[in-house]
């Protein structure tokens, strides 16, 4: 079945409407046959002559059609038997009738006509002679017959009718081959317009490729940390593209490339960089990125893939087949020197379109561009960064400075930090504002650097101007870090750390939420610092007892959230129990000699004497000597009372010599005190012996206390010096909460 639709195809493709005309001749003539048989009254012996002549008819048009049907390619020569078997079956009609009026003679007509039509008019003029030859031989017997004019006038229309139907044909055929050779030409443009229409879609889909992997490469640019991952991202990219199967980035330093960057994590098909640019000897220097670096300008080339690899840089085992490479210089702009290279090797035949080239172009600028902002941005942050290290350093050189004044700020600093990172961690502060708040308790008092030595180091009771001179440190500290842009968040920390929950700090007098959060941290931080380290007029609180007296304070002088959050994390902390204000160095001693020394005799006086008394738990005096001086005032009216300070000074200048380890104390005028660490075995005896005295009306009275550890003493002078001991109590002459609040508020 389905070989005889094939071959019926077949047929239609070989046929038009003229065989289709041939066939229906036939059917009718056949059928026209049939009805004359059926219709007109013949003879018998006509009768049976023209059924045999149509059984032939059919016989050999049906043979024909059979033929024609298997071997459409034979249909002109089937044409050409069935004219001779037409013009037989024709005459055979003719010469059966014996009338010349018959009408048999008109299929002559339409055979030449067809034929004429089907092979052209010179076919049809040779039709036309055959058919007057058979259409004589047919009527031969009837010739005496007939009129020469009526045979003249039938013979002569066969060939009027092959002539001008010939004519037709021939035109016809003319424009057929006219509009066959138009279709053939118009097929030829529409073919080759469709080629090239092919050929820019393909280029136009190349080129949307590479604008893809050139809109990828600059999300990138914006995206990409560092300068390595952007090069090594770059080539990973460009290598996804259908025909770039290697790329590779050579950034330049001093016209050498030290390293190069790959879309291949491994076993990179690179000869071992450095790369010499300007190197004439080295097989690089040919290469097509070396002459881009020197050239500053794009260079590509041409690679046939028959001949060896003529890129030096390449290990030609590893990578082979491409068609071309192009090298790209990376610029900051399009003036500027290269930055480095980026070499791009294509499998496509044609190598780089011009349109590609700007592309790539555009995309190396691109690059080169991010490059630049880069290593600028990194300038920058290292430009930042030393200006950031010298605004600590000489920040800190400040705090440093406030150190050397006052030791005790040094540790008191670094723990109010310590706690207030605490508190802010239980507070949920965010990371980057604790790390803001630490720095601001580091210098949270570097305004001190502004106060007095005689208000700072004062350890006695301050004076109402002492108190203001105090409480200008936070102002000064925030106006100093406040003109620095860095420091102007932490300047504001600082400037409010002595404010009161209930509005009765300085220097604002701000309340409540007023307060920034950060500083109402410090505030506790600062309090609690104050509350739990020795002081020189006020022993620490335990731990506990400073908590409590946070939560008491609660609401009035601190804010109720941070106190909740100290009492919570400061609980089990660590203070060290050698914290103190005593001085350590010759030169804090020296400066504490403006408070505690006699103008006399340059000997401690006996406000120092009460510092040491108030602290033996950490300083662990045991011994105490008190040297009374007899008949001071009967010397003075005898001798003067210049004579009698010069006894003093150089009473002062023995005591030193013979005890060099211990603490000598002048008090009240006529009494002295020794302290030591151990010990000491004296007596009158050995004091009178001293050269200042020996002569003199002028004697000393000795007497000894032990001194123990976690006992308070209290001094006295009536007719001498006293030194009572009153267990764990206070001194009594000195107002202990008028210190601690001075202790805290500094």
């Amino acid at each position: 079945m389905f070989s005889s639709i094939t071959q019926w195809k077949k047929v239609i493709a070989a046929t038009n409407e003229v065989d289709l005309t041939f066939l229906l001749l036939r059917v009718f003539s056949l059928a026209g046959g049939i009805a004359w048989i059926l219709i007109v009254p013949l003879f018998p012996a006509e009768k049976a002559i023209i059924i045999n002549a149509l059984i032939a008819f059919f016989i050999y048009s049906l043979l024909c059609y059979l033929v024609i049907f298997y071997r459409p390619d034979l249909l002109k020569k089937v044409y050409l038997v069935s004219l001779f078997l037409d013009l037989i079956f024709l005459s055979i009609l003719v010469h059966t009738e014996t009338n010349f009026e018959n009408s048999f003679f008109l299929g002559y007509y339409l055979l030449i006509c067809l034929h004429t039509i089907y092979f052209g008019l010179n076919f049809g003029l040779i039709v036309a002679v055959i058919s007057a030859c058979c259409y004589i031989v047919s009527i031969f017997p009837m010739l005496t017959d007939i009129e020469w004019t009526d045979l003249a006038m039938r013979i002569g229309f066969l060939f009027l009718i092959a002539v001008p139907v010939g004519l037709l044909t021939e035109k016809v055929k003319r424009d057929k081959e006219k509009v066959e050779h138009f279709n053939k030409t118009l097929e030829s443009k529409v073919s080759q317009r469709t080629d090239k229409i092919g050929a820019l879609l393909d280029q136009e889909r190349y080129l949307r490729e590479i604008m893809t992997t050139v809109a990828h490469i600059n999300k990138l640019l914006i995206t990409t940390p560092n300068i390595t991952s952007l090069l090594e991202s770059c080539c990973t990219r460009l290598v996804q593209h259908s025909h770039y199967e290697f790329c590779w980035i050579g950034l330049l330093d001093n016209n050498r490339i030290p390293t190069v960057h790959t879309s291949e994590l491994s076993g990179v098909p690179l000869i071992a960089p450095p790369y010499d640019v300007l190197d004439s000897h080295n097989t690089f220097y040919q290469s097509s990125a070396a002459r881009c670096a020197r050239d500053n300008q794009t260079v590509i080339c041409e690679i046939d893939p028959m001949t060896p690899n003529q890129t030096p840089c390449l290990n030609p085992a590893e990578v082979k087949g491409f068609h071309s490479v192009i090298s790209l210089p990376l610029r900051a702009h399009h003036a500027a020197r290269p930055l480095g290279v980026l070499t791009i090797y294509t499998w496509r035949k044609k190598g780089f379109d011009p349109e590609e080239k700007e592309m790539l172009d555009e995309l190396a600028g691109d690059i080169g561009f991010a490059i630049d902002s880069f290593r600028q941005r990194e300038s920058v942050t290292k430009l930042t960064a030393e200006r950031t290290a010298n605004y600590e350093e000489t920040i800190f050189s400040f705090a440093d400075m406030i150190e050397q004044r006052d030791t005790y700020t040094a540790g008191h600093t670094e723990r109010v930090a310590h706690y207030c990172e605490l508190i802010a961690r239980e507070m949920g502060v965010e990371l980057e504002e604790i790390k803001n708040l630490y720095k601001a308790a580091i210098l949270h008092d570097i305004g001190k650097v502004a106060t007095p030595d005689s208000v700072l180091l004062k350890p006695g009771k301050l004076t109402g101007l002492d108190y203001d001179l105090i409480k200008l440190h936070a102002f000064a500290g925030y106006e100093m870090l406040s003109k620095i842009e860095m420091y102007r968040e932490l300047a504001v920390i600082i400037h409010h750390h002595h404010e009161r929950h209930d509005g009765k700090g300085y220097p604002d007098a701000l309340q409540g939420d007023e307060i920034p959060p950060l500083s109402r941290i410090m505030i506790v931080g600062d309090a609690f610092d104050a509350m739990t380290t020795n002081r020189i007029y006020k022993a620490k609180k335990e731990i506990p007892e400073a908590l409590t007296e946070l939560q008491a304070l609660s609401g009035s002088q601190f804010d109720p959230e941070v106190v909740k959050a100290a009492v919570k994390v400061l609980a089990n902390i660590k203070i060290s129990n050698t914290i103190n204000q005593l001085p350590v160095s010759n030169l804090e001693k020296k400066r504490f000699s403006y408070f505690f020394n006699d103008m006399l005799t340059g000997l401690y006086n006996e406000d120092y004497l009460k510092i040491i008394l108030n602290n033996l738990d950490i300083n662990r005096y045991t011994c105490l000597h008190m040297l009374h001086l007899l008949n001071v005032p009967e010397y003075n009216k005898r001798h003067g009372w210049a004579k009698g300070n010069l006894l003093f000074k150089e009473l002062a200048t023995e005591l030193q010599n013979n005890f060099p380890e211990t603490l000598i104390f002048r008090a009240y005028g006529n009494d002295f005190a020794i302290i030591s660490k151990k010990h000491l075995a004296l007596n009158s005896k050995t004091f009178n012996s001293f050269t200042s005295v020996q002569g003199t009306e002028i004697k000393i009275e000795l007497h000894h206390v032990d001194l123990k550890i976690g006992s308070t003493y209290t001094i006295d002078k009536l007719e001498k010096l006293e030194i009572l001991a009153l267990g764990h109590q206070q001194l009594p002459e000195f107002n202990v909460t008028e210190l601690t609040n001075h202790n805290i508020s500094i």
